[in-house]
Formats: C-alpha cells, sequence, structure tokens
C-alpha cells in the first residue's frame, strides 16, 4: 500500500461507528473492538495494512496479519511498516517479517512480557512443544495460569491441524496487557490464526443444515459439536475428536473473568467474561454483520492471578459438560484405585496431546487386551494438564469396549483436573 492510499481499516461509519475515524487519526486495533480490523482484512489476500498509520496493533491483530501475509500464498496479503508508529515497531519487535517470510528466528521472546510470532505446521507434534513453550514464556511464575493457557494453545493449535485445512498450518503468539496498552488490570492475551476453510465450512461436513456464519460459531461453543461426527453422537468415529475444545475454552474464558473472540468467514463473537469470577458473561456478534476474517483467528484473554485452582476450573468445566450428555445407567468401568497384580501397567506420558498418536497407542496396545478381557492399569502421574481431546483418542473407544467386555479401567496418580476429566469421558463414551 503506497503511502498516499486512504486507509483501508476505514468503513461506513453508519455502518459500524466503532471502526470510524477520520483519514489523520492513526487506527487501533484492540481486542475489545475488533471491527477496525477485521474490517481491513476483510478482503483477505487482496488486504493492505499500512501500520505506520496504526497506532496500536495487539498481538491478536498481528496473529491476524501474519496469517494472512505468509509469502508461499499467492496471492498473500501485503503489509507496510517502515517504523513509524507504535504499531509498526512493535509488529517488528515480535517478529513479523520472519513470520511473512518463513524464516524461523533463535529469539523466543521476553519472558512474562512477549512471545514473539511464530508458525505451527500442519502436525501434530509440533502441538504441544509450542503450547508448552508459549505459556512458559508469558506466563513464567503462576503455574494455574499457565496450565490454563496450555489447556487453550493446545486446542486451538490442534483445531488448525485438524480442523482448517491451511496447508501453512497456523500462527501463534502472545503477550502481557498492562496499563501501556490501556488495560486496567494486567492479562494476558494469546491468540491463533490460519487462513483455512473456517468454522462453518469445518461444520457443514456433518451439520449440512447450517448455513449461517453466526450459527455455526454459537453452535462451535456447545459440547460435542464437531465437523468429524454427528450432532446427538459424542465423539469423532476416529477417536480423535470428542467436539469439546471451543467449549472449554468459553467456560475458561466465562469463568475467569477472561475474554473470547472467534473470528471466522462471515462472523465474529465476542464473549466477554464474569468480572466477579462467577457464571455471568456477556457474548455478542460483533458489528457490522458479516464482519469475520479470511480463515479462522482466536484470541484468548485471561487475567495475571485470575486462575488460582487450575484442578477446581476443570472440575466445574467438566461439571458442566457432564449435565448435557444423555443420561443412561452407567457401571463405572474407569476405576481410580490400585490394579490387582498382574495387570497389565502403562505410563501415560506417550506423546502427550498428539491426539494422532494416542489413537494408534489406543488401537495397538490398549483395545487389543481389552477384548481379550485383560484389565489395563493406566499410570498418569506425568501429566499436570491433559485436554478432552488427548483423553478422547486414548480413551473413548476403550471405555465404551470395557463396558461390553466386562473389563475394568485402573488409574491411578490423576490430578484432580485430570480424573475429572476422564470421569465426563466415561460418561459420554457410555452414555451416547
Amino acid at each position: 500500500m503506497s503511502a498516499r492510499a486512504a486507509p483501508i481499516w476505514m468503513v461506513d461509519p453508519k455502518r459500524d461507528s466503532e471502526a470510524s475515524m477520520s483519514p489523520t487519526e492513526l487506527a487501533r486495533f484492540l481486542l475489545e473492538s475488533p471491527s477496525s480490523f477485521l474490517s481491513a482484512v476483510d478482503s483477505g489476500a487482496a488486504a493492505e495494512i499500512d501500520l505506520d498509520r496504526v497506532d496500536i496493533a495487539q498481538v491478536w491483530a498481528l496473529v491476524g496479519m501474519a496469517s494472512l501475509g505468509r509469502r508461499e500464498q499467492s496471492p498473500h496479503a501485503q503489509i507496510l511498516h517502515r517504523g513509524e508508529s507504535g504499531a509498526s515497531r512493535f509488529a517488528h519487535a515480535i517478529g513479523l517479517d520472519d513470520v511473512v517470510g518463513g524464516y524461523v528466528s533463535d529469539v523466543s521472546g521476553e519472558a512474562g512480557r512477549t512471545v514473539r510470532l511464530q508458525r505451527v505446521r500442519q502436525r501434530f507434534d509440533e502441538v504441544e512443544p509450542a503450547a508448552s513453550k508459549v505459556s512458559r514464556l508469558v506466563v513464567p511464575d503462576d503455574e494455574d495460569v499457565r496450565r490454563t493457557l496450555y489447556y487453550v494453545i493446545v486446542e486451538l493449535l490442534r483445531n488448525v491441524v485438524q480442523h482448517s485445512g491451511d496447508p501453512l498450518g497456523g500462527v501463534v503468539a502472545a503477550q502481557r496487557m498492562d496499563a501501556a496498552q490501556h488495560y486496567e488490570k494486567p492479562m494476558i492475551q494469546v491468540a491463533v490464526g490460519d487462513t483455512g476453510r473456517g468454522i462453518l465450512e469445518a461444520l457443514r461436513t456433518m451439520h449440512p443444515g447450517l448455513t449461517d456464519p453466526q450459527a455455526a460459531l454459537e453452535k462451535a461453543l456447545q459440547p460435542h459439536i464437531s465437523g468429524t461426527f454427528e450432532e446427538g453422537q459424542t465423539g469423532a468415529p476416529s477417536g480423535q475428536n470428542a467436539g469439546l475444545g471451543l467449549f472449554f475454552i468459553a467456560e475458561m474464558a466465562k469463568r475467569t473473568a477472561g475474554r473470547l473472540l472467534i473470528a471466522s468467514r462471515g462472523a465474529c463473537l465476542l464473549l466477554d467474561g464474569d468480572p466477579a469470577f462467577g457464571d455471568q458473561h456477556r457474548l455478542r456478534f460483533v458489528e457490522p454483520v458479516g464482519v469475520g476474517f479470511p480463515g479462522t483467528l482466536v484470541a484468548f484473554e485471561l487475567p495475571v492471578g485470575g486462575v488460582d485452582d487450575y484442578d477446581g476450573l476443570i472440575q466445574v468445566i467438566n461439571a458442566k459438560g457432564r449435565e448435557r450428555i444423555p443420561q443412561r445407567a452407567v457401571h463405572r468401568w474407569i476405576r481410580f484405585e490400585d490394579a490387582p497384580p498382574g495387570v497389565f501397567p502403562l505410563l501415560v506420558d506417550f506423546k502427550a496431546e498428539n491426539t494422532a498418536a494416542a489413537a494408534e497407542l489406543a488401537a495397538d496396545q490398549l483395545m487389543p487386551r481389552v477384548i481379550k478381557r485383560q484389565p489395563l492399569a493406566l499410570d498418569f502421574r506425568n501429566l499436570q494438564v491433559c485436554t478432552q481431546s488427548y483423553l478422547h483418542a486414548l480413551l473413548a473407544e476403550v471405555v465404551r469396549a470395557a463396558w461390553a467386555f466386562r473389563v475394568p479401567i485402573y488409574v491411578v496418580n490423576a490430578r484432580p483436573a485430570v480424573r475429572s476429566g476422564l470421569e465426563l469421558l466415561e460418561g459420554y463414551a457410555l452414555g451416547g
């Protein structure tokens, strides 16, 4: 974009008052009022952004720009920045040039402040290392907040790998937001973006009646909704998807005074959590109607110190999820006790959060024993965080087989959050 061009984030003030500005004003790409940025990139690969005419570009917006600007894409969005504004200088510092150019930097970021933009390709084995790196760097000294962010990042990156269809994968980054970014209280912001097919198209495979982008975003926040299995079921036949990822992330935002933005093709949803850390929240679609992101862009904010009991948070969300499971008589085939002598033991830390590897382990080692009516003993001592998607891939079909063949599964050393996740899994594995 030339320096003389009109600012492309300009929109008709009759359509969206929060995005309108005079040609002499600098734009601000803020999560609390996302229309300005989303209108700027609505044209996708044809978008042009002059960051020197942007005052503030928070990390979520830079993740979106980096996703659209990757040069392997043809065409790709044009991003101009000469260092003449705060947003332009921040974009350079956080590694925008490296990501759009396809370069790998050995600079990670500033501990406790920022995590530079980085790509995650279409590979499961990159998901967990990236989530661990980002969460540990941006939250080095609060284990409960770090574990919460790790969970969120794993689920978002796995969605990129499983559902986006973006051959280049996704982009992720994080930043601590405070008074310098006009925040009244410190927040951690993490974002993941891709330029794939979007949520509506991903869901429509199994939900053919779904035609509205806003309805697709609403449905995506419900438990057991996925583009890999029909509504009314509780998991994909492949065993790698439980349809609980965005449901869990949304519940985390609601219950931690956080914020969640989901922008996809044709729609954008913004959720503000309860400031009192309760069950009250605000959910709205961003205007103008039709504004979204050319792919999928998700941003999650969590107050610094907003989680003082990660295990308790997960237990509350699991209980919420159990309310939505079809009920029937269920015998407890997962037993949280020591196994009798001679039962096959397994230490569950094999490629943590790689759902494909977990499903393979289940098929190769666990299912054959259950079918032979041999009990299992699973030791979870090495997993502090275990997403529902991983548990589903590892054990959903195994639990169903255990019920069919009347074979107990013994579990030891499971943290409270992991245990409640296993209880939720057993409920939906046997209940629908």
